[in-house]
């Protein structure tokens, strides 16, 4: 499947405490996957390989975890990547050394870059209206916050093609026209949306098939 949204380019986090474990790390053209986990290291590929190995704590180095594993040095770095197929965007960028080879892929929870408060700052590619504030709030498979009127509650799944929002209840309270006409816009919103992105400023992109930013939000 083709990217969904145009590529954006990161600026690196700076350097943070080890990677939450378990941690996956995804590579593609040839597929590949690598599990670490406090019990031990997994590795498999498309040719059926696996390989497992102990845990082992990583060596830090200039900014980057170093892992000893079974299927070679892997290098993580706080960069965020996007999967090349799907586009999916993950929060660390990966190289395995394969043998000599350099392996690249993604690693870490897409749901980690999603998680946290939101304020909507565009919906539709227009600004929200200045009386009008449109919240979202991601964890554990769970969306939550004011439309614009109502306060809203839901569930939201991650696979590997993309994002989908829904279903959504909400509670029903009326209010002045430019609130309930925006609370419409933001429920047929979720209905649309099937990918997310963030930006390099940090911009949450909600988006359309076709790449298009339904709505977007910061922290």
């Amino acid at each position: 499947m083709r990217a969904l949204l145009p590529l954006l380019l990161f600026a690196a986090a700076p350097a943070m405490a080890d990677p939450t474990l378990p941690l996956v790390v995804r590579g593609n053209e040839p597929f590949w996957s690598l599990t670490l986990t406090s019990d031990g290291t997994t590795y498999t590929d498309a040719e059926g390989t696996t390989l497992q190995g102990p845990a082992a704590p990583p060596v830090t180095d200039k900014g980057a975890w170093l892992y000893e594993t079974p299927a070679g040095l892997l290098t993580v770095t706080g960069e965020p990547c996007r999967d090349s197929m799907s586009g999916m965007p993950y929060p660390y960028t990966a190289t395995l050394d394969r043998d000599g080879q350099p392996l690249p892929a993604c690693a870490g929870d897409p749901a980690a870059l999603l998680a946290g408060d939101w304020t909507a700052t565009e919906l539709g590619g227009a600004a929200l209206p200045p009386e009008v504030t449109v919240t979202l709030s991601f964890a554990d498979g769970r969306i939550a916050g004011n439309s614009g009127c109502n306060r809203f509650t839901g569930s939201f799944a991650l696979t590997g093609e993309g994002l989908s929002i829904g279903p959504v209840a909400a509670t029903k309270m009326a209010c002045p026209p430019p609130m309930m006409e925006t609370e419409q816009a933001v429920f047929a919103a979720f209905s649309a949306i099937t990918a997310f992105d963030i930006a390099p400023d940090g911009t949450l992109l909600l988006a359309a098939p076709d790449g298009t930013a339904l709505l977007k939000a910061t922290k």
